[in-house]
């Protein structure tokens, strides 16, 4: 079936909302300004200890991260772990909740971590323990993927040939190997280019020094220097993340192909366990017993409902709006990549992955210099810059997840539907968007989390008089009004668990059906 022309708009689309901003913010010192001077900052030494922190608090996140989440993934989808399907659903709590959250609880615990274990959570060491706690469960969610992935046959007859070690070390570590490492690029990106941890924890790095330069100094053109070294390194780690996925899906929505081998953990199952509770009572309990003393009273929740229900209500619209826009660009996109046999399709699965290395900072500099114009100012003036801000985010990921989806759709069977209605748009109404639906949701579920959380480029496009939670969160941090901040975080917590748990009711009825 040829593609119609109706989906190609969508790559304009992609274009002008995702890539434009950040390819404006590439070449644009180029163009306006005299950059050697500009350049001779990046070796000066204070810029040279920021690419040593930045560095320091990636490298330092992933290869923790990576000792966490493989082993957990192991034992969550490859043992008799006690209590394994809970946990299997429990570990995704930590990347449910905003990292700035996480960074907020650990400041209230900052005398007793450094108390009985000699760190200081202002520090780049306490930087990379709260962001450890955030982003683990991304290596576990893609070494579960990994292993789902597996032919079961394969681990089988290995295990009746040359037994269980072998097995892990020359079949199952070898087929999981892609996904793991996909996993740690991904955490090494979100750590490098994270404000909200670095800013809070007063840690100095790239994207707080970009964000400082541009909002307090307003000096533009160091700003936007300062994001060359972040784009450019997280653009080598996506390009090279997606050279070693090849053609591989990143989740499987739907599993894989059966059940792998399980392995026995005997007298190591209940030493297992209480490694996996320690785990996640840091990433999940700690955080929740501590902002529920910190916020005190009911009465504090009450304050904050009554005087942030419009802000609520305000995140939950733009986050649902930023959902919905950005499940919409990334069906259109997914589906043109994935039924289109052309090497350009190359070009523009690479282009749906660069705003994924882009630090939210220079994302929010990129829509106010492109927006904040003649003619298209009423974009910058209004709620739908925030939109705007949130699809470019979240687009990488919701691709991902709908490309899952029409992976497993046959073409053949689009092929029989167009013949016989001779519409596209009924043939995606009837066969692709059902047969979709699990992945559709995750994807929605994705961009709707992002979008609710997000706080870096919210903090530099939000008009004038409006404030979405998270901003005032971080105003009232800001304050020192802690038992507000506590409360608020819990409300928000509460608001991202009541839709995991609307998401999961839903997901598996369609599934069902």
């Amino acid at each position: 079936m040829k593609l119609p022309r109706s989906l190609y708009p969508s790559i304009i689309l992609l274009f002008l909302i995702v890539l434009l901003p950040i390819i404006f913010m590439i070449i644009a010192p180029f163009l306006t300004h005299d950059v050697q001077p500009l350049l001779g900052l990046l070796v000066e030494e204070r810029y040279l200890a920021l690419t040593k922190n930045s560095l320091g608090l990636a490298a330092g996140t992933t290869c923790l991260s990576l000792l966490i989440g493989v082993p957990l993934a192991f034992l969550i989808s490859r043992t008799d772990l006690i209590g394994k399907k809970l946990l299997g659903i429990v570990y995704l709590i930590p990347i449910l909740i905003p990292p700035y959250i996480h960074a907020i609880v650990w400041t209230h615990m900052n005398s007793y971590v450094q108390h009985l274990f000699s760190l200081d959570i202002h520090s780049l060491g306490g930087a990379i323990f709260v962001l450890t706690l955030a982003y683990f469960p991304f290596v576990t969610l893609m070494t579960i993927s990994g292993l789902q992935s597996i032919d079961k046959n394969l681990e089988e007859a290995s295990l009746l040939c040359h037994g269980v070690r072998y097995t892990l070390r020359r079949i199952t570590l070898p087929l999981v190997a892609p996904h793991i490492f996909s996993g740690a690029i991904f955490v090494f990106i979100f750590s490098i280019i994270d404000f909200g941890v670095p800013d809070i924890l007063r840690v100095n790095v790239y994207p707080v020094e970009i964000f400082i330069q541009f909002s307090a100094f307003y000096n533009e053109k160091t700003a936007t220097l300062l994001s060359f070294p972040l784009i450019a390194v997280t653009l080598i780690l996506v390009l090279l993340q997606k050279w070693h996925m090849g053609r591989r899906s990143y989740v499987n929505i739907g599993g894989g192909t059966g059940i792998g081998a399980t392995y026995s953990l005997g007298r190591l199952n209940a030493l297992s366990l209480i490694v996996c509770l320690a785990v996640l009572s840091l990433s999940v309990l700690i955080p929740l017993v501590v902002l529920f003393s910190t916020a005190g009273s009911i009465s504090n929740y009450i304050r904050i409902l009554n005087t942030s229900i419009d802000q609520i209500c305000y995140s939950l619209l733009l986050a649902a709006l930023g959902g919905l826009f950005t499940l919409f660009l990334a069906l259109l996109i997914s589906y043109v990549m994935e039924r289109t046999k052309s090497k350009a399709i190359t070009a523009l699965e690479l282009a749906s992955l660069i705003p994924f290395a882009i630090p939210a900072t220079t994302l929010g500099i990129g829509l106010i210099k492109v927006w904040n114009r003649p003619v298209v100012d009423f974009v910058y003036g209004c709620p739908l810059i925030i939109i705007l801000g949130y699809i470019a985010h979240s687009i990488p990921f919701t691709i991902r997840a709908t490309s899952a989806g029409i992976k497993q759709i046959s073409p053949n069977l689009e092929e029989v539907g167009f013949l016989s209605t001779g519409s596209w748009t009924r043939v995606a109404r009837k066969i692709v968007i059902p047969l979709s639906m699990p992945s559709l949701m995750v994807g929605f579920f994705i961009a709707f989390i992002l979008s609710l959380g997000e706080l870096g480029t919210t903090l530099l496009v939000i008009p004038p008089g409006k404030e979405t939670i998270t901003i005032k969160i971080y105003n009232l941090m800001h304050y020192g009004a802690d038992q507000l901040v506590a409360a608020s975080c819990l409300i928000l917590i509460a608001i991202i668990l009541v839709f995991l748990g609307l998401f999961l009711l839903f997901k598996k009825k369609f599934i069902r059906n």
